[in-house]
């Protein structure tokens, strides 16, 4: 089957050709998209290169948060000075993503769109509230992402959608990720993200506490269960270890050639226990705004 080669010049374009060849993809770093074709798991009509459409780059800063263009790679979320400042656990995320070849082309709308089970991204930005911003032609709709992530390898974008931009909150807060992998490059067995705003009137305790996982299950998700013991609480080992224990119960965890349910669910209060007590570290002594 022939794929014809699209490329938009803005996002009036981008949107155009979307809704005009249905049985079309866009494209934007490529980096899993092209993998996939070349294993004929998957075999588009067309490609819409995203690449010259400069509506989808920059990082703004907003009353209500950062929003981050879809085609902004890796390489740029790690090397952004307001990322870095603001919201420092994305750019360490970041810096977790596969290879440098794979950061310096793919891109954080990519890496969300193909929601591939074990990716760095979508657990940070879980953990900051983002929010996917997707337009069509004659409209645009803005999905949470905990919304967002709907099955393995699917996620709420409709076929004439782009995802334009992920809104995400800079709280000033604490922010951890933490990857477990069989190498730095895999993708994560067990991913997770937290980010603890710190209780102003009760030092040490918690305001607030926001816990995505990824690779423990088909979807990354929040640990909202999680969460909410943890409102109110003192961050200690004793209170990060039953965090953990309560996480692990939350995840509906499956087995494959890398790891079993089981070892999945231990590696999640592992490292929800760990990542809780690295906030906690940075909220007491080394600044609050690094998440």
């Amino acid at each position: 089957m022939e794929c014809k080669l699209i490329r938009p010049t803005d996002l009036d374009e981008a949107l155009a050709a979307r809704e005009e060849y249905t049985d079309g993809l866009p494209i934007a770093g490529g980096q899993s998209l092209l993998v996939m074709m070349r294993n004929r798991l998957i075999s588009p009509g067309a490609l819409i290169d995203l690449e010259p459409v400069e509506a989808l780059r920059g990082i703004e800063v907003q009353s209500t948060g950062i929003s981050i263009g879809a085609m902004n790679t890796c390489r740029q979320l790690i090397a952004s000075p307001v990322l870095r400042e603001e919201v420092g656990v994305l750019p360490s995320a970041a810096r977790q993503v596969s290879s440098t070849a794979v950061r310096n082309l793919g891109t954080i709308g990519g890496n969300v769109c193909h929601n591939e089970p074990g990716a760095d991204l979508p657990p940070v930005l879980l953990a900051l509230n983002g929010r996917a911003v997707l337009r069509r032609r004659t409209h645009g709709r803005e999905v949470p992402l905990e919304e967002f992530f709907t099955g393995y390898f699917e996620t709420a974008l409709e076929a004439d959608e782009i995802l334009c931009r992920i809104d995400i909150e800079h709280p000033n807060a604490a922010g951890v990720y933490l990857k477990h992998a069989i190498s730095p490059e895999d993708l994560a067995i067990v991913g997770v993200a937290a980010v603890v705003v710190p209780d102003s009137e009760r030092p040490g305790a918690v305001a607030e506490a926001r816990i995505g996982i990824g690779g423990a299950a088909p979807v990354p998700l929040r640990a909202s269960r999680t969460e909410a013991a943890l409102k109110g609480a003192v961050l200690d080992e004793e209170t990060a270890r039953a965090a953990g224990e309560l996480a692990s119960t939350e995840v509906d965890t499956g087995s494959d050639p890398h790891a079993s349910a089981g070892y999945r669910r231990k590696m999640v209060a592992v490292f929800v226990r760990r990542a809780l007590l690295h906030a906690a570290n940075q909220m007491m002594g080394n600044g609050h705004g690094a998440a």
